[in-house]
């Protein structure tokens, strides 16, 4: 039985063909070491070198990426990945593959309202779910009288997916 194909993926291809993130965010965060992004294949930091990705790499990046097109900020993005991964530390990776593994679809989160103070009160998260297409379906049928955001990331995953299978003929 042979190994499936891992195609070593260029910054190029994650910014222009798969995820759809600028390339200065993609910069930053690999820059920054931001939510344990990294290129794991190469690192590429000599100019003559190219940074590679691996799959895990682009399903961590899109699902970071998906998370501040929906419009959180670092903090709530790091909780998240936290909350996710079941780590300390924020790592897109893991979580990614955990939402892959378990078929998510949607996660939906739910925050506290902010309060008033001397100082600039944050409003974080007070708990995140992760569900399946049919999951959210009788979630929605019975939705608690609380605030709360849903993130479509199954749907960017299937995405990425499937442009994973047109360019690069993986499975």
């Amino acid at each position: 039985m042979s190994n499936p194909l891992r195609p070593n993926i260029d910054a190029a291809d994650i910014c222009e063909r798969l995820v759809g993130i600028t390339p200065v965010y993609l910069q930053n965060f690999l820059q920054r070491e931001s939510y344990g992004l990294r290129s794991s294949v190469s690192p590429g930091k000599v100019r003559s070198q190219r940074r590679l990705f691996s799959l895990e790499d682009v399903y961590g990046i899109a699902l970071v990426w998906e998370l501040f097109e929906s419009g959180l900020r670092a903090e709530p993005v790091e909780q998240i990945l936290r909350d996710v991964a079941g780590t300390k530390k924020a790592d897109a990776n893991k979580a990614a593959a955990k939402l892959l593994e378990n078929r998510t679809a949607y996660l939906l989160l739910f925050r506290r309202s902010r309060r008033p103070s001397k100082s600039i009160a944050k409003a974080p998260i007070q708990r995140v779910e992760a569900h399946t297409e049919d999951d959210f379906a009788r979630f929605l049928k019975k939705w608690p009288h609380e605030g709360g955001q849903v993130i479509a990331v199954g749907e960017k995953f299937a995405d990425v997916r499937k442009r994973l299978e047109i360019i690069f003929d993986v499975r």
